[in-house]
């Protein structure tokens, strides 16, 4: 039934964003999980947590801005000290398993929040399975449930923190002054 669908479906307010499930190297210490933050208005994490292959409670006082990410890493100091990022939150236990997992955002209430349930198989991209690459969404405004939201990331390490793609740049618009 359709109230059974809408009731399962997660309710993406903060959703997932980027995964770097395999990293090409310090495996470990370098997996991280970014959110985004799809509302103009910041949104309090206090109490939600992340579930699957790692788990992870927000601190109470946490806040995604309005817009913004929030990286949530295996090691959050040595992820600072590679890229200069503040909006780091864990570290997290368990690990991101390198060939699939299903990952769950879920709020103070365990209410599901969002899902990703990632492979390196079938429609899945396979860069982001070892080579440096991560899991990127191609739009952060989409759900993150299903293998054609998502590609790899065109950089090396992925952008943590901060928009997967860089936004097409506007057309020059060139005035022309003194032709009557």
């Amino acid at each position: 039934s359709l109230a059974l669908q809408l009731a399962s479906s997660a309710d993406s307010v903060v959703v997932f964003n980027e995964v770097h499930y395999h990293p090409a190297t310090n495996e470990s210490a370098s997996e991280w999980i970014e959110l985004h933050n799809q509302m103009a208005i910041d949104i309090d994490l206090s109490a939600w947590s992340l579930r699957g292959g790692i788990d992870y409670t927000f601190a109470e006082g946490t806040i995604i801005s309005g817009g913004g990410h929030l990286v949530i890493a295996a090691n959050p100091a040595a992820l600072q000290a590679a890229t200069g990022l503040t909006n780091l939150a864990g570290p997290f236990t368990g690990r991101l398993n390198n060939s699939s997992a299903r990952l769950e955002l879920r709020d103070r209430n365990g209410r599901v929040m969002d899902r990703l349930e990632y492979g390196d198989e079938g429609k899945w991209p396979v860069a982001p399975d070892g080579s440096g690459a991560t899991l990127a969404k191609r739009d952060p405004g989409t759900p993150g449930d299903s293998p054609e939201y998502w590609t790899s990331s065109v950089v090396a390490g992925g952008t943590p923190g901060g928009r997967n793609f860089p936004k097409p740049s506007a057309p020059q618009r060139r005035t022309y002054i003194g032709f009557d």
